[in-house]
């Protein structure tokens, strides 16, 4: 399990890295809600909340070339990160009004401090995608891993496999569609 959440996380950072659009969409769509559910659970205000994980999607893709880990990691530290900044900002400029609202910003300040509740999250997101690359079928995942996540080009899968370029790239694209459509579908719930 641990061997394929990283190829899950690779899939991501390689496409990120390399700039692609439309991985950075699947990836915005994918973390967009739970990012907010996180940052609403320790801001009170909805648009602060939505300003911050806005904020957090504008870093990455500043950064795409540099992020070289774990992706849920990465995106769940920076939006910790920018809440800490807010909620320090915020128990500042509120040292003269009540102490209830001082205390709910303390309050929430200390429980995003709480590592395990964000481990929590990452991991339901870790399994989410996961189950996406399981469901592929068998000769299909195949490629797909070896592609994204090794790195290999459709000559060296196809020598590999003993298929042709043709069949490497129809696996891929049957394995992006397929991908695209698991995230959609997940995104619905919410």
């Amino acid at each position: 399990m641990e061997r394929e959440l990283q190829i899950a996380n690779s899939f991501f950072i390689k496409n990120i890295n390399e700039g692609n659009k439309e991985a950075f969409r699947i990836l915005f769509e994918l973390y967009y809600m739970k990012l907010l559910y996180v940052a609403q659970s320790y801001i009170s205000s909805k648009e602060d909340a939505e300003e911050i994980v806005q904020d957090v999607f504008v870093k990455v893709w500043k950064k795409r070339k540099n992020i070289n880990s774990n992706i849920n990691g990465y995106l769940f530290k920076i939006t910790k990160n920018s809440c800490l900044d807010y909620l320090r900002s915020k128990k500042y400029k509120l040292s003269k009004v009540t102490n209830t609202t001082q205390l709910e910003a303390f309050i929430n300040h200390s429980a995003l401090a709480d590592k395990d509740t964000i481990s929590i999250v990452e991991k339901e997101l870790e399994e989410k995608i996961q189950l996406g690359i399981e469901l592929l079928p068998e000769k299909c995942k195949k490629v797909f891993i070896k592609s994204r996540i090794e790195g290999l080009k459709n000559k060296e899968i196809s020598d590999e496999l003993n298929i042709s370029i043709k069949t490497v790239e129809n696996h891929m694209s049957k394995a992006l569609r397929h991908m695209r459509l698991h995230l959609r579908e997940f995104l619905s719930f919410f």
